[in-house]
């Protein structure tokens, strides 16, 4: 499939009160993100915050997305993800819960699903903000509410910071429901993405 991404525009607003902190570094990593990720058929826009900002674990990572395809499927989804402590510089290790909420194209094809899974980041060059990521959510039958049995949700992409607020990036998407028996599995995405994540 060819990958057109012909715009790329920020259209998430956020308020957020800084508090107090340590020093600077503190300072912008409580500052919330809004992301924007366009491929050939699909658009995503997400929202991520620390922890803090609803008394969760400071160290946690709070996010929620909004996801359309062109087949009009909408996917809503919230998650709360917790660090482990690896101790390693570069890696960061996170996991946790996400719930997602899907109204799918055909009628009465409406799924609710909590899944569990994690996200690995490791960065390359902290000068330039250069970085790889993957996530990889998984929502088994138990788990997964009408008319799908199960969720899959893969991705890994590449970060580069060019300005010191602004983040581009790219990679790729494997977003699936296992709808019920005698139905077709249902792909919401399985292509490549770019985007741009701002720092407010």
């Amino acid at each position: 499939m060819l990958f057109r991404a012909t715009a790329l525009a920020a259209v998430i607003l956020a308020a957020a009160g800084p508090g107090t902190v340590a020093g600077a570094q503190d300072l912008d990593e409580e500052r919330p993100i809004g992301e924007i990720a366009l491929s050939d058929d699909t658009i995503q826009l997400r929202y991520i915050s620390s922890g803090r900002k609803m008394d969760v674990e400071q160290a946690s990572r709070i996010s929620a997305g909004f996801f359309l395809s062109e087949s009009r499927d909408i996917v809503l989804s919230g998650d709360v993800l917790f660090p482990a402590q690896l101790n390693i510089d570069r890696l960061q290790f996170l996991f946790g819960p996400r719930a997602y909420a899907a109204l799918l194209e055909d009628e009465n094809n409406d799924v609710l699903a909590a899944s569990l899974g994690v996200e690995v980041r490791y960065e390359i060059d902290s000068s330039t903000g250069l970085a790889i990521s993957g996530q990889a959510f998984y929502s088994p039958d138990i788990l997964t509410f009408g008319s799908a049995n199960n969720l899959t949700d893969l991705s890994a992409r590449a970060e580069f910071r060019v300005q010191p607020r602004m983040t581009i990036f790219g990679g790729m998407r494997w977003f699936e429901f296992e709808l019920t028996e005698g139905e077709e599995d249902r792909t919401l995405q399985e292509e490549l993405f770019a985007g741009m994540a701002w720092r407010f």
